[in-house]
């Protein structure tokens, strides 16, 4: 389980994870899963979405469209907007 941030440009997505990268948690660029499909492409990839909703609220980060909790059931993704 975990969970991705979407944006709607890459330059928010890489500065989202510089930022969460900063607050000591772990934080990865992962591509949007099509379910999903809005956005640059990219998403952020964190384990703890609590420390992710606190940097959003630091900076501005226009293009972001949403949270989703991701369940990986043996390869099956179950995606769920948070």
């Amino acid at each position: 389980m975990y969970y991705i941030f979407t944006f709607g440009s890459r330059t928010n997505a890489i500065k989202f994870k510089d930022a969460v990268r900063r607050e000591g948690q772990r934080a990865e660029l992962v591509s949007t899963p099509q379910s999903i499909g809005s956005g640059c492409g990219l998403s952020v990839k964190v384990d703890d979405p609590t420390i992710g909703k606190r940097v959003l609220s630091y900076d501005k980060y226009s293009s972001f469209k949403g949270v989703y909790l991701v369940k990986d059931y043996n390869g099956t993704l179950n995606i769920t907007k948070k």
